[in-house]
């Protein structure tokens, strides 16, 4: 049987202290927020075959991010989405291997320190059943990607794959081809072109990114082909995500605004995920997008 989920080491660090005579023992504080943590179990498959799972899940502002160590991976992946509700949570994780791409979809519900339920994990075109079991456990140290955070990152080719909807002004829908990237001169800034097919039309788009190294924080300009200047700000301090939304677009009499988080997987692919707001709205799922370097 061909293992899809790799082993995970995994390292706790205690100490045993004795408490006085009479005296309770203290119990653990609770953690502010009952889904962050690093979470441990497995993922049980129908068979009653088991495989280990480690889970990270953290907040940057109003989004949840996270990681994932064991999806046929060589280290920590950054999970495409995280999604809560009260101590509802849904986790989407996806890896490339030799048999396919594999992606975990489960839907989990918190208990103190205990999160688990049922899911999908499919290899290629091939889907099972899984269930998970989880307990929160500290880690002596937390695996990411190893990507350091440079200009350099955005630098080469990336072949790209987006889903979603056909949303003017923010959105020309489901689309794919490439984005190109050169450093300009010897700064902290990258011109890009991105060329595609959007739904049988051609689509283009320029994007310059600048960032400062010193505090993390990316500044992007994307011009698209039909007039549209969206302008952002985000921070980069977090290895595996980066969170930002752009400034407000007025278009028809109403104003738009585009929320997207960036999960870096590894130095040669991230994953894009895109909100949008429409007169200060509630945000709502715009689409998604795969991006890959190629050169």
């Amino acid at each position: 049987m061909i293992r899809l989920l790799r082993a995970a080491a995994f390292v706790l660090i205690g100490s045993a202290i004795a408490a006085p005579a009479g005296a309770q023992p203290a119990a653990p504080a609770a953690p502010a927020d009952p889904v962050v943590g690093n979470w441990r179990g497995t993922v049980t498959s129908p068979g009653g075959g088991t495989s280990p799972i480690i889970i990270t899940i953290a907040k940057r502002g109003d989004a949840y991010v996270g990681s994932s160590n064991g999806l046929n991976a060589s280290s920590e992946s950054a999970l495409k989405r995280v999604t809560v509700d009260g101590g509802r949570v849904r986790i989407e994780a996806a890896d490339d291997s030799k048999l396919g791409a594999v992606a975990l979809v489960c839907e989990l519900t918190v208990d103190g320190g205990a999160m688990k339920g049922a899911g999908t994990l499919s290899v290629g075109a091939q889907t099972f059943d899984v269930a998970l079991a989880l307990q929160r456990r500290p880690r002596a140290e937390a695996i990411q990607p190893h990507v350091e955070q440079r200009i350099e990152y955005f630098v080469g080719r990336w072949r790209f794959e987006y889903v979603g909807a056909e949303y003017p002004p923010l959105s020309d829908g489901s689309r794919s081809g490439t984005a190109t990237f050169t450093r300009v001169g010897a700064s902290s800034f990258v011109s890009g072109a991105i060329h595609g097919d959007a739904g049988g039309n051609a689509y283009q788009e320029n994007v310059s990114i600048g960032l400062d190294p010193d505090t993390h924080s990316l500044a992007f300009v994307e011009r698209r082909d039909h007039g549209v200047e969206l302008v952002s700000v985000a921070s980069w301090r977090s290895p595996i995500a980066i969170v930002f939304q752009t400034s407000p677009v007025v278009a028809g009499g109403k104003t738009y605004q585009l929320r997207r988080t960036i999960a870096v997987r590894s130095t040669t692919s991230f994953d894009v995920t895109e909100e949008f707001s429409v007169d200060g709205g509630p945000f709502r799922r715009l689409g998604d997008g795969h991006y890959t370097k190629t050169q």
